[in-house]
């Protein structure tokens, strides 16, 4: 059955309304026609089973016939990660999609090598957003909130005191991710912060520890800022999926 996604404000108790770049999809490239079934998943990660009813010109009204809920038994995982050039940002954001990160957050440092002006932002933030849409779909999983670029000093200050923060620093060698999760078995909610292509400085490192933000290492080899990003997030899943601790609320703050 062909997946689409729906934002909620098209999503109806009966029926739901695919337009854009879905009914393009839908209607041009798969040429689906009137009583096909199809699957639509909404921003929280539910899952519909309908069939379509009617094709105009520039939508499909599909009427929803059996609704699955999203039971998450998964930490609430968010990734700060030093903006990357180019394709290496997109490449993050599937992956890190297709594993199930909630929200997104880039960030700018002292060795942020990508810089956006003010006129690309826009255009970055819409192509991260297909890009994410696009593997949410394909995964199953849900789509993430991509937060606007910050500062490392406003990520680490923004984190909730019921979010653990974990940064990651290529020459951390003492504290490691398995030793910290031996010591950890139950987090509700988890920020993990990938620096840019440069790393990170020794006193972004100091600043965030003194935040109470936990440094740790993924190991001997130095790996490339989009590897470890992917490799932080998959193996955070790993450690903490199925707890059943739910996430608390961020009453405004980072999650």
């Amino acid at each position: 059955m062909r997946r689409f996604f729906v934002p909620d404000s098209q999503m109806h108790q009966s029926h739901a309304i695919v337009s854009g770049e879905e009914f393009h999809h839908l209607c041009h490239v798969l040429r689906l026609r009137v009583g096909d079934q199809v699957s639509l998943r909404d921003e929280s990660g539910q899952e519909h089973h309908g069939v379509i009813a009617s094709l105009s010109t520039t939508t499909a009204k599909v009427t929803i016939l059996d609704t699955v809920p999203s039971i998450s038994t998964h930490v609430q995982l968010t990734l700060a990660l030093g903006l990357l050039k180019g394709q290496k940002m997109d490449l993050v954001i599937e992956k890190v999609t297709e594993l199930g990160v909630d929200h997104i957050i880039p960030f700018t440092s002292t060795f942020t090598v990508s810089q956006l002006s003010t006129e690309r932002l826009s255009d970055r933030l819409s192509r991260w957003q297909r890009i994410a849409q696009s593997a949410a779909k394909q995964s199953g999983s849900t789509m993430p909130q991509i937060l606007a670029p910050m500062t490392l000093e406003e990520v680490c200050s923004a984190q909730s005191p019921h979010t653990t923060t974990l940064l990651f620093y290529e020459r951390e060698q003492q504290s490691t991710l398995k030793t910290f999760a031996n010591e950890h078995q139950q987090i509700s909610a988890l920020c993990v912060i990938v620096g840019p292509e440069g790393g990170f400085a020794s006193e972004e490192v100091k600043q965030a520890q003194s935040q109470g933000i936990h440094i740790l290492g993924l190991g001997s080899q130095i790996l490339r800022a989009e590897t470890a990003s992917i490799v932080a997030v998959a193996l955070c899943r790993f450690l903490w999926d199925g707890e059943t601790v739910p996430p608390l609320p961020h009453r405004g703050r980072i999650p």
